[in-house]
Order: C-alpha cells, then structure tokens, then sequence
C-alpha cells in the first residue's frame, strides 16, 4: 500500500510534520513510520510475513495505523475490526476474513468488514491499487491535499472514514480522529480542521453547530447515502463544499457529484463504467474489491438502484433488497426517508416493509424524534399531516413508530438490517405512534 512507502517517506523529509491531531494524538510523520518500522520488526520476529494476516481494531486510531504500517511493509494483509464487537463476532469475522483472503494469497493487503444486509460482519478484500489508485483523482475532485487537516468523526473499522485517513495520510496531510461521534467534538474540530469525511446525518449535525467565524471547515465529503437540500444549503452558507458520492465496501467509488451539481445527479467517478440492467447499477473499474462477484464483463453490483441519462448523469434510487411492494406499487425506502427527514421533529427516519396477508406489504416509518421534546400524539399528528401532503397513497407508512436512538453502523448510517430484527424480535424499544 502506497501509504507505507509515502509515511516514510515525509516522515524522512519532514519528522515533525503533524501525522494524527486531537484527542488521539499528536502523533507525527517521523514517530508514526518510527513505530510502523518497529512493529514490523516485532511481527517478523514472530514470523509474520507475506499472505499472512495482521488483526486490528479501531479501539486506538495511532496502534490500528501502526499495524497497518507495518503489515504492508511485512507483505502482509491488515484485518480492520471493530472494537465494539463481541468476542464470538470477533473471532467469527477474522476467520471468514481468512477464507475471503485465501484465494487471493499475497494480492491481498487489506479486509475491511461490511455489515451486507442482514448486519453480519462481511468480509471485503482489496488490492493495495484498488485504493490508492483513486487517491489522485480523490484529491482533484475534492481538493484535500497536503495543507489540510482532515476531520474523521468516525470509528476506522468503517471503509468510509478508513479510505479518509488513509488518503488523507498518503497525500501528506494531517487526520484529526475523534474516539468516538460527537456533535459538539465535530464542531469544536473544526477550528483547525480544514475538511471532513462524514455520512449525511453526521453533517446534518454539524451544521446546526458550525460558527462561520471561528471555523476554518472549507470541505465536507459525504459518502453513504444522499445528503438533504437544506443541509447541503447551510454548509454552503457556513462556506463548506460538499462532495458527495456513490460508492460501497465492495466497489469503492462509482460515482461522484461535483460541487455546484443538482443534488443526487452524480458522474461516474473517473476510470468507472456504469452499466444499468432493469434499473440495478453494475460498476467496472480497477477499484473494486477483490473478493467481489463479477460477471463474465467484468461489472459487479451490490443491488443498488439507479438510472442513468442520455447525458451520462447517474442517479441512486437506493437498495434493490430492500424494496417494499404494497398493493402492487414499488416503493424504495430511501425516496420516503428523505421526504419524512423534513418534517418537524424528526432527526432521522428508518422506512421498512412488513408483510400484509392482502396488500403484500404495507410501509411501516421508525422516527428518531429531534430535540424539540415534542410530545408523542403531535408528532403523531404532525407525521401523518406532512405525509398526507407530500407523499404518494401508496408511499404513506400505515404504521409509525418512535424510538429514542436508531440503531447505526460503524459509518453512522442508520442500520435497516437492524431496525427490522429489532421490531420482529422486540429488541428495538420502539412505542407506537399509529
């Protein structure tokens, strides 16, 4: 991995150059390759070497890029986990991690972790190129380079907020990782913090804290799912740009939305084709993993939805397993979720299909309420009155609900898998609102 051989190299150029800022550090370019170098030395010793693999966790940002360092310079393959994992889930996703890597011997250099649809730790096997291939046109389409500090409010286990640190590291510039998401912690960071790598609702957060006067924030990179108009309006009054893109574990990136774009029209990321067969985007490029189904062409898919216009723009309609078909009508979860972000006192929304013995099955709306301590019955009232105004029949949630928290991922993406195993089993503390 490019990161390796660049570390070192400004690490001898500029030792004191500042590597990792914040909480988790300081931690220079000079004392980063130092420890990279003096780890490998430790796992050689104990007979780490190519093919092999070298098992991390995100519990320390400095410790997991040490290992990283390290594994790379040894030919070996990282295995990024995640610290909040059981011990049963732990040891289950590295041995699933090594039957992933096997056919793939010394190509293999990284294996993150996606949670697929059904939550279970799944994993992803990359090349070094399949990543640092991209960094250059990373970095010209979104301006991070050398001179920034780069925001990552996120838990590495996540390939979102990993690719980030790893471009950021890799270009020169400096990361500043929180230990864990906090609004207040984001905000605060952005005194210093020159871009970030965020999922939508983490933005969406931020701008409500974000102080022009005192924020240095001029980018904001969203990745993981489509970010709202009026988020996206308030970061360009707070003088952010965002970028946002399209992109999964397995595929890297595929499509990408300039500044200045019509919200949700992307292009294909460069060196990307796209493919749309009855309405699923197929992706080929020297970014795709090396543990993920392709066709006889090449093209791989994780069944997104999307459809692509005669002027080559592409648009992501969401995921195609999770589909809701009511009374014939074919609903994506992720059009009705955007609408329902909108109404009042709602931070964020989880929209799911629950089987019906007539219409097949009817839409069903998990609330995360905002701060406004709004009581149940008028959020009751307000939902139901802002879906009747701006949501089709068919598209309307027949059943609501209200929880303190939905459940995320390690992205901080709301956890659909999650949401629909916690309200079969009654594990999500959920209280009706229908």
């Amino acid at each position: 991995m490019a990161i390796s051989r660049d570390v070192i190299r400004r690490a001898a150029a500029q030792p004191d150059r500042p590597a990792v800022t914040g909480p988790c550090g300081p931690v220079s370019f000079g004392e980063l390759a130092a420890r990279g170098r003096a780890r490998a030395d430790e796992l050689a010793a104990r007979g780490v070497g190519p093919g092999q693999q070298v098992v991390t966790s995100d519990g320390d940002v400095v410790a997991l890029l040490v290992d990283l360092l390290a594994a790379d310079l040894l030919g070996a393959a990282t295995v990024v986990t995640d610290a909040r994992w059981p011990d049963s889930v732990r040891a289950a996703a590295v041995q699933a991690a090594a039957s992933a890597a096997a056919p793939h011997g010394d190509d293999v250099c990284l294996v993150v972790f996606t949670s697929g649809s059904t939550g279970t730790p799944r994993p992803v096997a990359r090349t070094r190129q399949s990543w640092t291939f991209s960094f250059p046109a990373f970095s010209a389409l979104t301006g991070v380079g050398d001179a920034d500090t780069v925001l990552i409010p996120g838990g590495l286990s996540s390939s979102l907020f990993l690719f980030g640190a790893l471009h950021a590291l890799t270009m020169g510039a400096a990361i500043h990782p929180l230990p864990r998401w906090s609004p207040e912690a984001a905000a605060d960071a952005c005194q210093h913090c020159t871009a970030v790598h965020a999922v939508p609702a983490m933005l969406a957060a931020l701008a409500d804290r974000l102080e022009p006067a005192r924020s240095r924030l001029r980018t904001a990179v969203c990745g993981g799912a489509h970010l709202r108009q009026d988020v996206d309006a308030a970061l360009r009054r707070a003088g952010v740009t965002v970028v946002d893109y399209y992109g999964a574990a397995e595929l890297s990136f595929v499509a990408i939305r300039r500044p200045g774009a019509p919200a949700g029209v992307m292009r294909p990321f460069p060196n990307v084709e796209v493919d749309i067969r009855d309405g699923v985007i197929w992706a080929r490029s020297p970014y795709l993993a090396l543990s993920v189904e392709r066709d006889h062409a090449g093209f791989a898919t994780v069944g997104d939805l999307g459809v692509r216009r005669d002027d080559g723009t592409l648009t992501v309609a969401g995921r195609a397993d999770g589909v809701i078909t009511t009374g014939g009508s074919t609903i994506i979860p992720e059009a009705v979720e955007e609408v329902l972000r909108h109404a009042p006192n709602v931070a964020d929304v989880a929209v799911v299909g629950r089987a019906h013995d007539t219409l097949g099955e009817v839409v069903v709306a998990v609330v995360e309420p905002g701060d406004d301590g709004v009581a149940l019955h008028d959020l009751r009232r307000n939902l139901r009155a802002w879906a009747a105004e701006h949501l089709t029949p068919a598209e309307r949630p027949r059943v609501w609900y209200a929880v303190d928290r939905l459940p995320r991922t390690a992205s901080g993406k709301v956890a659909r898998a999650q949401v629909v195993a916690g309200l079969a089993d009654g594990t999500l503390s959920a209280r009706t609102l229908s």
